[in-house]
């Protein structure tokens, strides 16, 4: 007897549907369409060398046979094509299924120690399908990646901290002020950011705006803050340190971060300062 489904927001996600009011595809006489189920995924890449992220493409017709796909990684990818590795054994529909969950690893040595990177994934081809671009437009595939190690059970590294200064900086004085911050999340699950100011033995300047990553065991500062202050007619920056602090991934109660302070030397010799964040 034939069947019919009805789909919702795309013709390949068949599984867990509701019924709506959208095109209806004949599962076992119509003709195969074939497209990615999704245009994009953010996909966290850690250092193991085990994790991988499943990427969905699906066909509106069921097969009493397996169904190979063909994809490549475009060659124009932001990160490369070295930057993913595609499980060639993944690359099937099975008999009687309408997706292929096509495992992508992410090569941690190749990506960018911060921020985020793309590659793109174009749909080729599936074993008696025609790509459906026109209907969906999800023939291409944006895979955004960035390093990342998860946190242990129960750790955030968010919330209210008390900032000390473990090392000093220029003259011997704190760089930063003893007080509370609030550590919130920046652009990707690794990044934290917060504010603070700047040298209370002088008046006091800011708040600035920092920004860190937690990035595998490494505290990872990549931005400076340019202070209106310094020496010889050379404004004072509190930089990236020569040396990251690290961290605990199994305990967020304290973070330890590493600066340089006075990066080029306007009032002296660069000075390698630490503060300490411990949650209240």
């Amino acid at each position: 007897m034939k069947r019919v489904f009805y789909t919702i927001c795309s013709l390949i996600l068949l599984v867990s549907c509701q019924r709506t009011e959208g095109v209806i595809y004949d599962v076992e006489n119509g003709v195969a369409l074939a497209a990615f189920n999704r245009s994009s995924q953010l996909y966290p890449v850690d250092d193991s060398g085990a994790n991988f992220t499943e990427v969905i493409v699906g066909v509106t017709t069921v097969s009493d046979m397996d169904r190979s796909v063909n994809l490549t990684v475009a060659g124009d990818s932001p990160a490369g094509p070295d930057a993913v590795t595609i499980d060639p054994s993944s690359l099937v529909i099975p008999a009687g299924e309408f997706i292929a969950r096509v495992r992508v690893q992410g090569n941690y040595d190749r990506l960018p120690e911060l921020g985020q990177t793309q590659v793109i994934l174009n749909l080729e081809g599936v074993e008696g399908a025609i790509l459906d671009g026109e209907t969906t437009g999800r023939l291409s595939h944006r895979v955004t990646m960035f390093r990342f190690c998860p946190f242990g059970a129960g750790q955030d590294f968010l919330g209210t901290y008390q900032l000390t200064v473990t090392q000093p900086g220029l003259l011997g004085i704190d760089t930063f002020a003893t007080e509370t911050v609030e550590l919130t999340q920046g652009e990707t699950v690794a990044d934290r950011e917060f504010s603070s100011t700047l040298y209370p033995a002088f008046g006091g300047f800011g708040p600035y705006s920092f920004s860190f990553s937690l990035i595998c065991g490494e505290v990872v500062v990549s931005k400076s803050v340019i202070l209106p202050v310094g020496c010889a007619n050379i404004n004072i920056v509190v930089s990236p340190p020569q040396v990251a602090a690290t961290y605990d991934e199994n305990d967020d109660s304290s973070i330890s971060i590493n600066f340089t302070d006075d990066r080029d030397g306007s009032c002296g010799e660069p000075v390698p300062i630490s503060i300490l964040l411990t949650k209240v």
